[in-house]
């Protein structure tokens, strides 16, 4: 089988990525660059399809390790370039939110939900923001297991403490797929807009993430599905 570098440059990745654009590539080609060079027997692209295959998909890739990719025969050095490949993604993204404007359920949902997209366990993370409602950063707060977490109310208001940041917006994810609130998730949010109230702290909502999914509870309880 011939090589990548054999090929017509019309259908080599790296040539059809700059040509065409990357959002024209498929996920094959994009990890084919990222990947570099092939084995014997297997072009770079081909490799890639194996690997993804393999990996369960782009939600499998989004998951894996070091270790992983090295398990999938992915030589060290391609395998780094992918881990820093999706971490770089991951922080424009999250990077690209700060300074977005939280002005209903949807807005806060397209700025918070790139934070949820990637995780396997379930985790609990507060949207800091300005007086004029928007997000000036996004922390961590709790991480838990596939089970679930227990949140602590007081600490949902550190960082906007520590800040001074005068509203927030609570959200976390539903490793499961189904982002419908629990009874826990409907108490913590009654006892954060109680707290907010005492610390002077507005809590605009909480969003509860599940699989392409979403559901704004509401500081009033209403909860609105997406």
């Amino acid at each position: 089988m011939p090589s990548v570098r054999e090929w017509p440059a019309s259908t080599r990745p790296r040539e059809r990525l700059i040509e065409r654009g990357a959002p024209a590539s498929g996920d094959d080609e994009l990890l084919a660059v990222l990947i570099g060079s092939g084995r014997p027997g297997r072009s770079s692209l081909h490799v890639a399809r194996d690997l993804l295959v393999e990996i369960g998909g782009m939600r499998g890739l989004a998951h894996a390790d070091h270790s992983l990719l090295r398990a999938k025969r992915i030589g060290p050095a391609a395998a780094a370039r992918i881990l820093a490949a999706r971490e770089l993604g991951q922080r424009a993204i999250a990077a690209d939110a700060n300074g977005h404007l939280v002005d209903s359920p949807e807005s806060a949902a397209r700025a918070l939900q790139p934070y949820f997209a990637a995780l396997d366990r379930e985790e609990v993370k507060v949207a800091l923001l300005s007086r004029k409602h928007r997000i000036v950063a996004v922390v961590d707060v709790y991480a838990g297991n596939v089970a679930g977490t227990s949140v602590r109310i007081g600490e949902l208001f550190t960082e906007a403490l520590r800040r001074n940041a005068p509203a927030i917006v609570i959200g976390h994810n539903h490793p499961s797929g189904d982002p419908s609130p629990s009874a826990e998730d409907l108490r913590t949010t009654r006892d954060a807009v109680a707290a907010g109230r005492l610390l002077g702290i507005d809590v605009l909502d909480h969003l509860v993430f599940g699989a392409g999914r979403w559901v704004s509870i509401g500081a009033d309880q209403g909860a609105t599905r997406r």
